[in-house]
Formats: structure tokens, sequence, C-alpha cells
């Protein structure tokens, strides 16, 4: 009888031929060696299922499961639904990133006190070659106490994104918790449903996740349609989460979601946006005439360009929010670190 693994990793692959065997190595190479890699090849359209077989018939640790392209949502709720019931911990990472060899062992490590959610830091490796680093202080939090270092969380990028975290299997699957099916922001909305579920988090500072930015546009810089409707979607979630863990002070959570509706008209200047100039402003509108953002945008903290973007937010003013949206836009090309130290404020 096989053992059952400590820990399922999920790893969803679209288009990944040049990257995801380097991917697949660093957590098939993890100090901890009890575990199982399920990849979904979502509907790859290169070579992506011939490196994962090649992969997958040197190490029976890796199982790959090929679908129609679907999204990340469906590829990793398959996964999910496909682990090893016995399974104790899930872990999640991207195709195109590294996990440190020590990832897991130190997440495992922290998890001992018995937290259901252990969070830890990554590193954004540019194009250029520079790196920026997200982390927060060593710190365990219960659910009575978690409102104290919940916007610190928030605002240093821990909470938006699934990967970088270990999560108890039992904290995912006896409660159904399930990625929504959208193609960007789903994550985070993962994330929010298993805070509300959690009964201890763990955090430790160290930097165990490589994001590797690649070339070209991201779902995170390309245009998506249903990205306003996620970015409130999540701020409900996010007051849903300030009132379970008693939290006082909202600014940290206003400026975050001030930055993600912006970031929503700055993606139409991207070149995966199609839409004419007349529906561009109509898509704007939406956005500016929303009473949630215009109550969420209003006295918003971190410094003069968060509070300049929330005043034209608030304004309802199609017009200029187009202008200024083009003009971060063109920073973003013209001057990309200043643009992204902006940004990446935290």
């Amino acid at each position: 009888m096989t053992q059952a693994p400590l820990i399922t990793f999920i790893m969803p692959a679209y288009n990944a031929e040049k990257v995801i065997r380097d991917s697949v190595t660093a957590i098939l190479e993890q100090t901890i060696q009890n575990l199982e890699l399920i990849v979904v090849n979502d509907g790859s359209k290169d070579s992506t299922s011939l490196v994962l077989k090649e992969l997958a018939e040197h190490d029976h640790r890796l199982k790959v499961l090929n679908v129609e392209n679907g999204g990340p949502a469906k590829a990793r709720n398959r996964a999910l639904d496909a682990a090893d019931p016995a399974t104790e911990y899930i872990m999640f990472s991207d195709a195109d990133d590294r996990l440190l060899p020590d990832a897991a062992e130190k997440a495992l490590k922290a998890a001992e006190s018995g937290a259901d959610l252990v969070l830890f830091g990554f590193t954004i490796k540019n194009t250029d070659g520079t790196e920026n680093n997200y982390f927060e202080p060593t710190g365990e939090y219960t659910a009575d106490q978690l409102g104290q270092a919940l916007p610190n969380l928030y605002k240093a990028n821990l909470l938006n994104q699934v990967w970088g975290k270990l999560l108890r299997a039992d904290l995912i699957q006896k409660n159904h918790i399930r990625f929504p099916d959208y193609r960007w922001g789903e994550d985070r909305l993962f994330i929010f449903e298993c805070l509300q579920k959690q009964k201890k988090i763990a955090v430790i500072p160290d930097c165990l996740y490589l994001y590797i930015m690649q070339e070209g546009e991201s779902l995170i810089s390309g245009y998506y349609e249903k990205k306003p409707e996620i970015c409130i979607l999540a701020d409900q979630k996010v007051q849903e989460l300030c009132g379970q863990f008693r939290v006082t002070d909202e600014s940290v959570f206003r400026y975050m979601f001030t930055k993600s509706v912006f970031s929503c008209i700055t993606n139409l200047y991207s070149p995966s946006c199609r839409l004419s100039h007349t529906e561009k402003r109509g898509y704007t509108a939406k956005i500016v005439k929303n009473e949630h953002v215009k109550a969420r945008c209003r006295k918003v903290a971190g410094g003069i360009p968060a509070r300049v973007v929330g005043v034209v937010l608030c304004s309802g003013n199609v017009t200029l929010n187009l202008a200024a949206a083009r003009l971060a836009a063109v920073m973003g090309k013209v001057a990309p670190k200043l643009f992204q130290k902006i940004k990446h404020r935290k």
C-alpha cells in the first residue's frame, strides 16, 4: 500500500512548454518528499503535454490531467477533486513560477501550531531582472486576533493569490471551497472564503515563492471584461471579513480597492482590449457611476497618488477617468520602474 501524500501540490498549465519543466522540478525536488503534484494541462496547444508525460514517466508523484481549456479556476477545481482524500495539506503553484526548495518544509513547521492556513513571503522577479519582496513578520493569529493583522496582510499583497500558502486540506474539502469561474481574481475570492472558515493563521517572513514576470501581457495587465465585477465582489467579501474579525479601520481596504478598480480602466489601453472608443466610454461609465465604487473610493489612504485616483474615480467624469488611465498606461511604458513603485506601494 502506497503512503498517502502529506501535501498535494496543484498547478494549472496552459501553453507552458518553455517554463513548466523547471516549475515541476522545483516541486518534486522539495526537501519534503512525501507529496503528490497534480498538473492540469488546460487545453495547451503547444508541447506542454509531452513535457509533462516525460516528467511523469520518471516520477510517479506527478499526476497529469489533460482537460479542455476552461481557465485556471476550473483547472484547480479539477485538481482539488482529484487530490488524494488522505492528503493533509494543499499548496498551489503556477506553471511559470518557482517554489524554493525548502518552502514546503518551512510551511509545515509553521503549521505545527495548529494553523489551518500558513502565509509566507514571495519575490517578484521583473522582466528587467530587478526583484521586489513581499512579506510580513512572523505571527500567529486565532480568529479572535486576526482583525489586528488583516489590514497589513492585505496591503502586503499576501491575500491576493492562492500561491505562497499552505492550506489544511480539511479546511478546503470539508467546507467544499472551490474557485469561482472567473479568469482573473478567482484566487483572492477563494482565499477570502478560506479566511472566513479558518480558526488559526500562521505567518512566516521567508520569501519562498518566486513569481516570474513574463514578457508581454498577463491576466493581471490585460483587459478582462469582468474585472470590475470581480473587484466589487472581492471588496464586498473584504467588508464581510472586516465585520467578522472586527477590523476598525478600513482605510487600507479602500486603498486596495481603489487601485484595483482604476486598473480596470487602465487595462482599456492594453493591446488585448479591442473595444471601440464608444465602448470604452460605456465600460468606464458603468464603473465610475457605480454606487459601491463612489462610496469606497472616498478618503483613500496610501499617499498622494492614491488620493488623486480616488478623487478622479469619485468624480464620475468618464472623460477625466479615461484621460487619467491613459496617462497611467503611458507612464507604465515610458517609466516602468516609477510606475511599478507607485503601483506596488505598500
